[in-house]
């Protein structure tokens, strides 16, 4: 098994942060193995090595999962609407990516994907090294994608990245 949140093949990275930032998200236990899908290479920043201790993982509460679902559905439909401004100031100070990185990013992601057709809320979620680590369903015209966002203490946005999702019936 690929230590991932549930169901998400992971694509593209969007936000840059610290190397526990980077590394909290990417090592919440899976719940279910994805389906092996073909895709393209992930984009990602170089990761430094990993920790020598595996992380602990505790499910969220509803509101630490509702309230990260949604800063990430903010930022979601601010990149939709082409206000990458606004989607930045979802994202903590200290992990805010670029603006054009966030717009390069979307473009590539609708690209390959279309247009997104719906944004679903978070409903499960896992705190891991002091994030609180989510999954938001999102359909686009081409497949249904996940966007894996990890949220601060402080309810903002460390970071944010996007993935395919397997089919349903496919799922075991």
């Amino acid at each position: 098994m690929k230590p991932a949140i549930p169901y998400i093949l992971p694509t593209l990275l969007l936000a840059l942060g610290s190397a526990q930032a980077q590394m909290a998200p990417a090592q919440a236990p899976p719940q279910q193995e994805p389906q092996q899908m073909p895709q393209r290479e992930p984009q990602q920043m170089p990761q430094q090595a990993p920790p020598q201790q595996a992380p602990q993982s505790t499910p969220a509460s509803a509101a630490q999962t509702t309230g990260c679902g949604g800063v990430a559905n903010k930022a979601i439909t601010a990149m939709n609407h082409a206000d990458f401004d606004g989607a930045s100031q979802s994202f903590d100070p200290a992990h805010k990516p670029p603006t054009e990185k966030l717009q390069q990013a979307w473009d590539s992601l609708t690209k390959q994907y279309g247009k997104p057709k719906t944004v679903g809320g978070a409903t499960q979620g896992q705190i891991t090294q002091g994030y609180t680590v989510v999954l938001v369903p999102m359909q686009f015209e081409k497949g249904q994608l996940g966007a894996e966002a990890a949220c601060s203490a402080q309810g903002q946005l460390v970071m944010l990245r996007f993935g395919l999702m397997p089919d349903s019936g496919a799922a075991k």
